[in-house]
């Protein structure tokens, strides 16, 4: 087992230890509850931090991201931890795997998807607005789900025709 292995089982164990909420002045532990979840993946805030212009998750990808996204203002920096998968940006594919380093700038359309424990670190915070869901991630919702969407999209159409005229 190499370095970033035993970095992540230790930071495993670590957390897993350290679940619940304690008050120290320097060394967080991330929330015991999901900060967020999509359907591939849930986030881990650590905070509170001292430095509220910066954001840290610890990411728990069993899919990926659903969605592809631009940030307006927030610079990402994923650090693979744990597993392998596929960061897409700009419309080029990015094979990761532990020990790897993704920075993903604002302005720029991204998804990820594959089974992974990431390190997330975003600048500044995220904020209500920040981001634009540009499509479905295929990887992470299928064939099955992209075309579900469309169907219910297109639903929606005829429905909203039919009740006004």
């Amino acid at each position: 087992m190499g370095v970033v292995g035993l970095i992540g089982n230790q930071l495993r164990r670590y957390l897993r230890r350290n679940r619940e909420d304690k008050v120290l002045p320097y060394v967080l532990t991330a929330s015991s509850s999901p900060s967020f979840a999509l359907k591939g993946l849930a986030g881990y805030e650590f905070h509170p931090l001292k430095d509220q212009n910066i954001a840290v998750h610890f990411l728990d990808v069993h899919k990926g991201h659903d969605t592809f996204m631009v940030s307006k203002a927030l610079t990402r920096i994923y650090y693979i931890i744990e597993g392998t998968g596929v960061f897409t940006i700009d419309n080029q594919k990015y094979d990761v795997a532990p020990g790897l380093l993704v920075e993903v700038p604002p302005g720029v359309e991204y998804s990820y998807s594959g089974s992974m424990k990431i390190l997330l670190v975003s600048h500044p915070r995220w904020f209500e607005g920040n981001e634009r869901m540009t499509r479905m991630n295929p990887d992470v919702v299928g064939v099955v789900g992209l075309i579900g969407n469309q169907l219910r999209r297109y639903l929606r159409v005829v429905i909203e025709k039919t009740k006004f005229g």
